[in-house]
């Protein structure tokens, strides 16, 4: 028979593992969107000033990040 506190440790670590799993999908969601505007940026001939104020606008995320998402995602030498 289980214990209060083993059932509360066992809920606590199920909801722990749900929060990971959704932060998981939306850092997975923002990053292809990322991708997808950085790609498409410089399709359309876009300054890599241009790309990070649409990575800022569209994603509601700082400077930094946009720089990041930049960064992973620029010109790719094949």
């Amino acid at each position: 028979m289980c214990t209060l506190f083993e059932e509360i440790a066992r809920e606590s670590e199920l909801k722990g593992k749900l929060e990971g799993k959704a932060e998981g999908k939306a850092e997975g969601k923002a990053e292809g969107e990322a991708k997808g505007i950085v790609e498409t940026g410089f399709d359309f001939g876009l300054s890599e000033n241009d790309i990070l104020e649409r990575l800022q606008n569209k994603l509601n995320v700082s400077f930094q990040k946009a720089k990041e998402y930049l960064e992973m995602f620029g010109r790719q030498t094949v």
